[in-house]
């Protein structure tokens, strides 16, 4: 994975890369992302794995953590409260769903190799309307009326071999800001392979989790209520 992140004009852009992972079947993924130390300015490592809604990340980023624990611990299924549902793992799959929502006619460009394996290119549009309509099925009302107001297209680009199967995707976004501030542009292009292998992903176990979750809840303003 290579993102590109464009905040508002008083920003400098930034890159995220790395590497991941996915059993679909288990909903498990692994993964290390090299990002930009907001601090420093150097580049920063964050070890990620993710159970079904529960992320579990570890990183310099965040210092000691209590009890010398070594990971930190994050339930995002409270995003259905924020009108925001955590998204599904981004294997090939749920990737070639997204062109379903594809909108208009799909511009065949031509054929490539991706990782030595030949693909045919296309590039597509997903129109506001066709993405409030997705975020409203995942249950997000309340962000598909903010896509709704300040959204714009999505464009997409994948490579498609012969089996039907993703072999790249790339993504070009343009998250709303809040107010009247500027979008935040995500251009971001995954490469898929290594497919039918079953990873092994082992979970962190409990004694090595600090749980974060209750102190991400009460900086967002939810309730910590059982």
């Amino acid at each position: 994975m290579h993102a590109i992140v464009s905040p508002p004009a008083q920003s400098e852009p930034f890159t995220i890369t790395g590497q991941m992972i996915f059993d679909a079947e288990a909903g498990l993924t692994r993964g290390a992302l090299t990002m930009l130390d907001p601090d420093s300015g150097g580049s920063v490592e964050m070890q990620v794995v993710g159970d079904g809604t529960v992320m579990y990340i570890r990183s310099s980023l965040f210092g000691s953590l209590p009890g010398g624990r070594e990971w930190m611990a994050l339930d995002l299924s409270f995003g259905e409260e924020l009108g925001t549902p955590i998204p599904a793992n981004g294997d090939a799959m749920g990737e070639l769903e997204l062109l379903e929502a594809v909108t208009g006619d799909v511009q065949k460009l031509g054929t490539e190799d991706v990782h030595g394996v030949p693909t045919t290119r296309y590039r597509g549009t997903v129109g506001v309307s066709e993405n409030a309509e997705r975020l409203r099925e995942a249950g997000a009302e309340d962000l598909a009326s903010v896509i709704e107001e300040k959204g714009k297209p999505l464009q997409v680009e994948a490579w498609i071999d012969a089996d039907g199967r993703v072999r790249r995707m790339r993504l070009v976004n343009s998250q709303p800001g809040e107010g009247n501030e500027e979008p935040t542009t995500i251009d971001m292009r995954m490469d898929f392979f290594e497919f039918g292998n079953v990873p092994e992903i082992e979970v962190p176990e409990p004694s090595e989790v600090f749980d974060a979750t209750a102190f991400a809840r009460e900086g967002l303003g939810l309730s910590n209520d059982e």
